[in-house]
Formats: structure tokens, sequence, C-alpha cells
């Protein structure tokens, strides 16, 4: 995956890419592949059908979110509806749900840790690691841990927690027009990141990825990043991303 809303301008574009990765250098594959390009009808037909995949992925991965969302964030269920929406307003507006520690009740979350609340893990894990999962198929990117992943991730949470905007929950449909603007906001967040802390945020994905490896129980893929990662012998400093003078931030709700 290369764009989390790819623009549908570049429809047959992104769908023929994705297929090219898919086949790999499996001669037989090519060879199809090669066939279907004399067949307009029928590239036609695939193109059209990779394309509502991609749809469909980022349906499945919001709705795992909208299950996970209120247990992750320790969201307290007896709130009134004015003080949840209040609550979600000001998760929302500082991006808390990024971070590591975020305590709602002191309205605190360690800026230095973007991207790593645990629910980030749990949706990466429960998305790509399954038993035929695309983190299987396609170890070299997947262990990258692409940019895209993480910022399709964050607009999926930020798209679960608007259910509960308003006095009375409702689902909030993850479309195009909505979010994709706020998936680019996530993607210009981590390119911001890969320019002020690369190293920092290369050890981020590398852990990230080892413990999506090993809590799904694909220890030998684990075990294979790990040997890799000791034979590179890499000792560059990390860096934290900054954050003040201080680990967390605390805001009160407005």
């Amino acid at each position: 995956m290369v764009d989390g809303f790819p623009s549908t301008l570049a429809k047959n574009e992104v769908a023929w890419a994705c297929l090219v990765d898919t086949v790999g250098d499996v001669e037989a594959l090519k060879t199809h592949l090669e066939e279907l390009k004399l067949d307009q009808d029928a590239k036609e037909q695939v193109i059209t059908y990779v394309w509502g995949v991609c749809a469909q992925l980022r349906g499945e991965l919001v709705s795992k979110a909208r299950h996970k969302t209120s247990s992750s964030y320790n969201i307290p269920s007896n709130m009134s509806p004015s003080a949840l929406a209040e609550t979600i307003q000001w998760i929302l507006k500082n991006d808390a749900f990024l971070y590591d520690k975020l305590d709602l009740a002191n309205n605190t979350f360690d800026r230095k840790m973007p991207f790593c609340n645990q629910l980030f893990k749990d949706l990466f894990i429960t998305q790509w690691f399954g038993a035929r999962g695309e983190a299987l198929r396609f170890q070299d990117a997947f262990k990258q841990v692409p940019d895209c992943i993480l910022a399709l991730i964050a607009t999926a949470i930020e798209c679960s927690l608007n259910t509960w905007l308003r006095s009375v929950r409702s689902q909030v449909k993850f479309t195009d027009v909505q979010f994709k603007n706020r998936y680019a906001h996530y993607m210009k967040n981590l390119k911001g990141l890969n320019k002020s802390c690369p190293t920092w945020l290369k050890q981020f994905k590398r852990d990230l990825y080892l413990k999506a490896c090993k809590e799904s129980g694909h220890d030998l893929l684990a075990s294979m990043e790990q040997d890799a990662i000791a034979r590179l012998g890499e000792t560059e400093a990390i860096v934290a991303p900054e954050a003040g003078d201080d680990d967390t931030t605390t805001e009160a709700v407005a």
C-alpha cells in the first residue's frame, strides 16, 4: 500500500501498480499479467476489483478501530453526553490519541511518543498480521512499517472517536470527502518526524514490527528480523521527538 486514500484520477495507475507488486517475480503470473494487458475489458474488470479492495481495507480497519477505541483509551462509560463530547474534542484537538501515556483524568499525554499509543500496535496486528495477512506475504515492505499505514491507522482511530462528538452516539462514515485531508495531516506529521528525528522513527518502526511479529505468533519472522538487525550492527544515537521542556503536555478541556 502506497496511499491510504488514492485519488480516483490515478485509479488505473495505482491498481495496476498493486497488481505488479503482488505478482512479484513469479514468472507464470507475470505471463498472465502481460496477457491481461492485451484484453482491455478483462483488465478494466481486474482494476475495478483491486480498487474496491482498497476501500474494503479501509472499512475493515475502521470497524476494528470502533470496537477497540473506547476500551483502549479508557473512555469512561458513565460520562454525561456533554462531558464525553468535551473530552473527545480535547483528544481530537490535540491529536492526543496518537501518543503514549494518555491520561484522560488529568488531560495529559507523552508528546515525545507520537504514534506510540497501544491501539496503533493492536490495529497493525489485527489488520495485517493474520494467518494470510499482507505483512506475511510482503515482508520486505511491512518490516519498514510504511508511513501510509501509520497515517491510515491514525485516520481510522480519529473517525471512530468522532462517534462520540454528538450527544447521541452516531457512526461516522470513513469517506474520502471527510477524512482524506486528515490522512494527509498525519502523513505530514510523519514527514516531519522523518526530518527531525529519523533515527528515533526508524527504531520505533523496527520495534513495532518486532512486537507485531511476536504478539501475532510469527516468532520466525521476528527472529529473522533480529538477526538482520544484529548483522547491521547499527550504533546510531536515538533522539526522541522534541516536546519542549517537559515529557508531557497538560491542557484543560475548553
